[in-house]
């Protein structure tokens, strides 16, 4: 079982060098307990609850090691979710009961 973690940082209300210390911080965490950045996302082979509370612990030992700012670390996030890899539908593909495969008969 693969669980995904996205993390989005806030960069409408934080500052730029803000967002990119912060972000060192979370991707160093999150690749030392155990995860693997994957695109956009970091993902463990981990049952959910297991793998959502070492996402949360990696987090939560940020806010507690920081010394960047003085606000909590939520405030810094704007998106904190994760999801079970095998539930995600890739939305730019088109929906599998749409696809229709069609016999080719060669010309004789």
């Amino acid at each position: 079982m693969t669980y995904a973690v996205v993390i989005d940082l806030d960069h409408e209300h934080d500052s730029y060098e803000n967002c990119r210390q912060l972000w060192g911080k979370i991707q160093s965490g999150m690749i030392k307990a155990g995860f693997r950045l994957d695109g956009r996302r970091f993902v463990i082979n981990l049952p959910d609850h297991e793998a959502a509370e070492l996402a949360r612990a990696v987090i939560e030992g940020i806010e507690y090691d920081r010394d960047f700012c003085d606000k909590r670390i939520y405030n810094h996030l704007r998106n904190f979710y994760g999801y079970d890899v095998a539930s995600a539908q890739n939305l730019m593909l088109p929906p599998a009961s749409s696809i229709q495969v069609r016999e080719m008969r060669r010309a004789q």
